[in-house]
């Protein structure tokens, strides 16, 4: 259609709302791995580090690109779905099929075959399946990894063999050897739908595992890499660590920090009190690890920093991380 005010108006609102999408997208992903207030905060107030930004554009690009102008090559190369589905089915299985047993030979709709004195099927090559396909397959070419099972083409079809009086179902939901004529197995006669249930339970098995074995906190340590370590003036080396403890209880909780390993003699800076974490989202605080220089043996040794709550001293989290020092 030509251009007008009310294309582009449409137009307009449309590349708006795809943005807006591709945006929540980006910022969806990336508060997988960051305090959720946190980032908004600093996204708010452009003050994202630069791997923040460069993360949320990418999505950003990658949505809006894929997702809005490369839908169908999406879904026919990128996409596991198509892979995924190829593998589980068979001739078994029920997916839309064109009857070519009815629909062969296809043509073009003929007075002569109407009055059945031309051999000529059902199908009349209107294309109409292929023009609702979102993917553009032609589901007369037979099953194939592009077909997502809509049943868009089902529609299309009924609603031309009603134009031409002639019966639904030249295209319907059936397996190949149905349309073979081949008696079709019961389910549990499928070995290859034992093998999905036990995939399924097993994967059921291990949600209820991991739902039932979360802890009310979790912790994470991140060591300073620039500068690994300092050299104080009293000749003692000092690390400095970033704690990002979650609390999913639903109240605020002070929490203790203890060490186990490193290096001996080492002293904890930072947690003389207990420290507040706040409920249902993540805190972060500093805390330094000192120790002497002589009793440092090796540039990297391994420490085990431990938080535990005061009010409940069963609500805790363990991270494994290192202490870095010069070479002894």
């Amino acid at each position: 259609a030509p251009w007008s005010l009310e294309k582009f108006r449409k137009k307009v609102i449309k590349h708006f709302l795809w943005m807006v999408i591709a945006l929540l997208t980006g910022i969806s992903f990336s508060i997988w791995f960051v305090d959720a207030f946190d980032y908004w905060n600093k996204l708010l107030h452009f003050q994202l580090p630069l791997v923040g930004w460069v993360v949320l554009i990418m999505f950003f690009l990658g949505t809006y690109i894929l997702a809005g102008f490369m839908r169908e090559q999406v879904c026919m190369w990128l996409c596991p779905y198509a892979r995924i589905q190829g593998v589980m089915t068979d001739s078994q299985t029920i997916l839309p099929t064109y009857d070519f047993n009815r629909g062969e030979p296809r043509g073009k709709m003929h007075r002569k075959a109407a009055e059945g004195s031309l051999a000529q099927g059902d199908c009349i090559d209107c294309y109409q399946c292929v023009q609702v396909c979102p993917t553009g397959v032609d589901i007369r070419d037979g099953q194939q990894l592009g077909c997502i099972t809509c049943g868009l083409c089902l529609d299309a079809c009924d609603s031309i063999m009603d134009k031409v009086g002639k019966l639904h179902g030249l295209i319907r939901y059936a397996s190949l050897d149905e349309l073979e004529g081949k008696p079709a197995k019961k389910m549990y006669q499928h070995p290859r739908t034992l093998v999905y249930i036990g995939i399924i339970l097993i994967a059921f098995g291990v949600i209820v595992y991991g739902l039932t074995h979360l802890g009310s906190m979790t912790l994470k340590v991140i060591p300073e890499r620039q500068p690994l370590f300092v050299s104080l003036s009293d000749g003692s080396i000092q690390n400095k660590y970033t704690f990002k403890v979650l609390n999913k209880t639903d109240k605020d909780l002070f929490v203790t920090v203890t060490a186990e390993g490193g290096v001996k003699d080492q002293v904890i800076l930072g947690a003389e009190k207990p420290l507040l974490t706040h409920h249902g989202r993540g805190t972060s605080f500093t805390i330094f690890v000192k120790a002497r220089r002589e009793n440092i043996k090796r540039e990297v040794t391994p420490i085990e920093f431990r938080v535990q709550s005061v009010e409940d001293p069963l609500i805790a989290a363990e991270y494994k991380t290192r202490f870095n020092g010069p070479k002894p």
